[in-house]
């Protein structure tokens, strides 16, 4: 019995590997093994530990995103997915190039899974300290407003925004703005706009990574209506005797250009500044430096170059002349005789010679014949305390209507008969 068992026994030992062959043949074309790609996003673990310490941590260059190639059979791959796939990244395994090595499982069938590999062996990081800033808002203005307006003032309702992010790029931004439009304004603009970051050469900083406080802020760019106007100049005081005003006030500029609301401009025609200069004492042309901004509305300022306020003005003073002139006798007319009285006068030529002062300029001008005197017996009455008028001839004053700014050089009177009638 023995001997049967072991007769042929190399035959039969190759008929049993060749029963396992085939069934090895049998399986693999029944459920052969195959394997399956899929698309995982690693989870990071333990992240908090950095961040708690004031750490910013980004993963860098789509390392997160790995392809995890599954081997298994037929039939244990149809029922699997990438849900199936659980890919960590433990941050506190981190190697000293801020490296984390990724691990692989599987929520189901992983005794029956013959290997999951990944193309990639670890996340990259970069790990840097977290930067926070106070940052001014300040305000571009773009354009102008219409003609005949000016932009007065560009305010943001905050000044300033709080940021924080990689220090390295938070240390980069020095000034935060936004770009307000005014194009053809004629009146206030007010919006909300965003919030731009900017480095020292003014170029915008990428805030993708960068937490701001807010990132719109509403901005008012004032709008305010021009008008120039004219400066009228006067003077008080009086000059030494024997001189005289020209007449002639020069402000140095003439006119300014102000800025304001439309309604409080719109009614303006001039500046006037009635006292400018005391000529008190003076014998000669004088000059004195105005600030205008004293004399302009509350509410307006001034714009156009002469932002500074000073002004010059100068009144210039001539010493007067004396010239005779001869004034015909049929001038001179009587008024303010007393009822029952007639008058006229007693002798005369057929011209009163005069002498009159003033300007050479302005007795150039003068016109005998236009020089009318007048003789007011009533007048004259009361100021010699005269109660009643009597036939006679009395010695009264005539009064010479003259341009302005010339005057008689001495007292004038006539003889003047009186008559009852």
């Amino acid at each position: 019995m023995k001997q049967k068992l072991t007769d042929n026994m190399g035959l039969k030992i190759l008929a049993v590997l060749f029963s396992i062959v085939l069934w090895l043949i049998a399986i693999n074309i029944t459920d052969p093994v195959t394997q399956d790609s899929y698309n995982v996003t690693v989870q990071l673990q333990n992240l908090n530990s950095l961040t708690a310490s004031g750490k910013y941590v980004e993963i860098l260059d789509g390392t997160d995103s790995i392809r995890v190639t599954v081997r298994g059979s037929r039939t244990v791959l149809s029922s699997f997915s990438e849900k199936n796939i659980v890919a960590t990244a433990d941050v506190s395994k981190m190697n000293s190039d801020s490296q984390v090595p990724i691990d692989l499982s599987t929520t189901r069938i992983s005794d029956k899974i013959e290997s999951i590999k990944s193309d990639k062996q670890f996340v990259q990081l970069s790990v840097e300290n977290v930067g926070k800033q106070q940052i001014p808002i300040s305000v571009k203005v773009q354009n102008e407003p219409s003609d005949g307006y000016i932009l007065g003032s560009a305010t943001t309702a905050q000044n300033v925004v709080i940021i924080s992010g990689p220090e390295s790029l938070v240390n980069k931004v020095s000034y935060a703005a936004v770009e307000i439009n005014v194009d053809g304004a004629t009146s206030d603009v007010n919006i909300s706009l965003p919030i731009h970051l900017y480095d020292s050469e003014d170029d915008i900083v990428d805030s993708t990574k960068i937490t701001m406080s807010m990132g719109e802020v509403n901005t008012t760019a004032s709008v305010l209506q021009t008008k120039q106007l004219p400066i009228i100049c006067g003077v008080t005081g009086s000059i030494l005797d024997g001189y005289a005003l020209t007449g002639q006030i020069v402000c140095e500029p003439d006119t300014i250009t102000v800025a304001g609301r439309s309604a409080q401009v719109k009614n303006l025609s001039s500046i006037e500044i009635s006292d400018a200069i005391d000529v008190t004492g003076y014998d000669n042309s004088v000059t004195k430096q105005i600030d205008i901004r004293n004399y302009i509305p509350s509410g307006l300022t001034l714009v156009g170059g002469n932002e500074a306020g000073m002004i010059s003005v100068t009144a210039y003073i001539e010493k007067e002349v004396e010239r005779e002139f001869s004034v015909p006798i049929n001038k001179i007319h009587i008024t303010g005789t007393p009822e029952g009285y007639s008058a006229e006068l007693a002798e005369h030529d057929d011209y009163v010679d005069i002498t009159l002062r003033g300007l050479s300029s302005l007795l150039d001008s003068v016109d005998p014949d236009n020089i009318v005197g007048i003789v007011d017996v009533d007048k004259f009455m009361k100021d010699e305390k005269i109660s009643e008028l009597t036939s006679g001839n009395y010695m009264m004053q005539v009064e010479f209507t003259l341009p302005d700014g010339i005057k008689a050089a001495k007292e004038y009177r006539l003889r003047v008969k009186t008559t009852e009638e």
